[in-house]
């Protein structure tokens, strides 16, 4: 007569083993989401020289950007600190528009903060350079010499 208690004791290890990813597998998959949106591109881009400054900034994040006042802030200063961006950014969709004022050189800080299409705030800053107005050299006129 064979014993049965030899394919048991087989068996039950694999069950365990079965049960035990089954229930890691239902675990990690009830782990909430954590991808944010994100800025995808930005017009001047991350880095650039420029050779003049822009008349405006363009941020474009990876889905629709809440448009609710207030929920979208763009700080542009330039390296003396001056503020570039004196009135509200405009959002469209994927795209924040910031008109920029007066004259920059030196690199420029961008800080950004918005509000994401799942209700969550993201910000982030980046660099770009404007090189210095070179002063051009005024024309002088020569006076004759008396003879």
């Amino acid at each position: 007569m064979t014993s049965s208690a030899a394919p048991r004791r087989r068996t039950l290890p694999a069950l365990l083993a079965a049960a035990a990813l089954a229930a890691a597998a239902v675990f990690a998959s009830a782990a909430p989401a954590s991808a944010h949106d994100e800025l995808v591109s930005s017009d001047p881009a991350a880095g650039a020289i420029l050779d003049a400054a822009p008349t405006s900034l363009t941020l474009t994040y990876s889905a629709e950007i809440l448009a609710e006042e207030g929920a979208t802030q763009v700080q542009v200063t330039d390296e003396a600190g001056t503020t570039l961006s004196e009135a509200a950014p405009v959002v469209s969709g994927t795209d924040v528009t910031q008109e920029l004022s007066g004259s920059a050189s030196g690199t420029v800080t961008v800080l950004w903060r918005v509000v994401s299409s799942d209700g969550h705030p993201i910000s982030g800053d980046f660099t770009f350079t404007v090189p210095a107005a070179t002063p051009s050299a005024t024309p002088t006129s020569a006076a004759p010499t008396p003879e």
